[in-house]
């Protein structure tokens, strides 16, 4: 007891830095908790089957509406890589609806939100233009959004790996999950392919 009231002083300080570094942990955690809650995150996937009918979902798993700007396609065959568009619905599937809206796949997502933004095959039909079905090796698909007050676009994509099954094709994820597109390079990057799909 003697010793504690010898140096209580000291005793006081240390109290004083250890309660400091709680508080200082306590705010780096809050602080990284709540921007992780403020970044946008979307998931791409896969629907029932594993062929090019089988559909691609978009799922907003933000804490606030994402959107849905752009669509973009990127096959790799043998030859390169062939890179499309795919925001807009095409002839065959716009045949299916009559409201404007309806034709495009650009529009908002609520929070925990899906959308089917079609089949991959129909995903794939405009880069198909330039490649034979045949060829495709894998696809990516890329969406890009808007989300809150974010400056630069946010983006997220997949890639699926196609491998021929008799007479069709199959596809499956490369990944199990979505790439997140967070780097401030590579969303300045995303503008160049907003302006192409404009």
């Amino acid at each position: 007891m003697q010793w504690i009231a010898d140096h209580s002083q000291l005793i006081s300080a240390l109290t004083g830095v250890g309660t400091l570094l709680v508080w200082v942990i306590y705010l780096q955690v809050f602080v990284s908790s709540y921007r992780r809650q403020l970044r946008a995150t979307l998931l791409i996937t896969r629907g029932p089957g594993d062929g090019l009918a089988a559909r691609c979902f978009v799922t907003n798993m933000s804490s606030g509406p994402v959107y849905v700007q752009s669509v973009i396609v990127a096959l790799e065959t043998p030859g390169g890589m062939v890179v499309m568009p795919a925001t807009e619905t095409q002839d065959a599937e716009q045949q299916a609806y009559s409201r404007p809206l309806e034709r495009t796949r650009q529009g908002p997502l609520q929070p925990a939100a899906i959308r089917d933004i079609g089949s991959f095959e129909h995903l794939m039909s405009p880069a198909l233009q330039e490649a034979r079905p045949e060829t495709v090796q894998a696809v990516t698909i890329v969406v890009l959004g808007v989300y809150g007050t974010e400056d630069l676009p946010i983006g997220a994509r997949r890639r699926f790996v196609v491998t021929p099954s008799g007479a069709r094709l199959r596809l499956h994820g490369a990944t199990l999950g979505t790439e997140q597109i967070r780097k401030k390079s590579e969303r300045r990057k995303l503008l160049a392919d907003l302006q192409r799909d404009q």
